[in-house]
């Protein structure tokens, strides 16, 4: 009788402490976001080393709840397939340029901003973009570049607009309507094949950002017309939106914040990667010109009118007089 008490002491004893004390959940398991971008991971280009500046302030924020895995570049999808890619939850986060323009046209008006980041996010057309992409499956953090632009690689020089007259230049869809206006023969081509092209003399100039050191295009194009136009550049980071919104507050807000930060130092980040940059291809040979002020006015003019003439009739024409009055200065 006596042992029977005591065995039944002893399981109150124990039912109490087990009661008195924190229950013990399993710990959450990290939320890993698979990533990629436009350009291999290893290219040396303002959007990339931006990119992954986002990414190591959204670990080291997340650590143990987020992380960002940079799985690739095209080797993984193609560059035309990563926000189809992105819209079916196949990959969750893509760094890329204005690619999907035929299914989201506001997004290539982005090259024709005239304001920072940090304004385009205070006065709305961050978020006309991100309404725009939601169709799509997609949310839109932030740019990953700016005030860079596309600069003209040729292999003769470019001094003024009369010179573009009769020059086959690389092109797509996008550069079409400006390429013509200027008199020069637009030709589509990737951008895997520019540099091919320029070697063979298919085409005699082609546009891209600087940052064309690693593409070995300072052997096949000797000069750079550094009047770039689209100046604010077309790469953005893009979410998963069904994968954003089932992340809890504090990890949206993680994501948010490391594009915020990136945001308060984009311009000098960019001015100090396109000084390196320009250094390395005059040290290998290539010249820049310059058009007269006039007539980089009139180039600046011309890119973007011809872009908001091409995009009129599929943004419409009233989100237009909208996305004008909030970009252009």
């Amino acid at each position: 009788m006596r042992t029977r008490k005591i065995i039944v002491a002893t399981a109150l004893v124990l039912a109490g402490l087990a009661l008195s004390l924190p229950l013990s959940w399993p710990a959450r398991a990290e939320t890993v976001l698979k990533a990629i971008t436009y350009a291999p991971p290893s290219k040396f280009e303002d959007s990339m080393v931006i990119f992954r500046k986002w990414v190591d302030k959204v670990n080291a924020a997340g650590k143990g709840e987020l992380r960002i895995e940079l799985l690739g570049g095209p080797e993984v999808f193609a560059v035309s397939d990563q926000i189809n890619a992105l819209s079916k939850g196949l990959v969750d986060v893509v760094m890329t340029f204005s690619v999907h323009t035929p299914i989201v046209p506001e997004i290539d008006t982005s090259g024709l901003s005239d304001i920072t980041p940090t304004e385009e996010r205070n006065n709305g057309y961050l978020a006309l973009l991100d309404k725009a992409h939601e169709k799509i499956n997609v949310k839109v953090i932030g740019r990953t570049a700016t005030n860079s632009g596309f600069y003209i690689f040729s292999k003769q020089p470019i001094n003024k607009l009369a010179d573009f007259n009769g020059v086959k230049i690389r092109s797509h869809s996008g550069y079409d309507p400006l390429f013509k206006k200027v008199g020069a023969i637009p030709i589509g081509m990737n951008i895997s094949e520019i540099y091919g092209a320029l070697e063979r003399g298919v085409v005699q100039a082609a546009p891209y950002p600087i940052f064309v050191y690693d593409m070995g295009l300072a052997e096949v194009a000797k000069y750079a017309l550094a009047d770039a136009f689209w100046r604010s550049h077309t790469t953005f980071t893009y979410v998963n939106l069904r994968k954003f919104n089932s992340l809890s507050p504090k990890l949206q807000k993680i994501l948010v914040d490391a594009q915020i930060d990136n945001e308060k130092d984009l311009a000098a980040v960019n001015a100090d990667l396109i000084a390196t940059e320009r250094a390395k291809l005059e040290k290998a040979g290539m010249t820049f010109t310059h058009l007269s002020p006039d007539e980089a006015k009139k180039w600046h003019d011309m890119a973007n009118e011809s872009r908001f003439d091409a995009l009129a009739s599929k943004i419409g024409q009233e989100q237009m007089a909208k996305i004008k009055s909030l970009i252009a200065r």
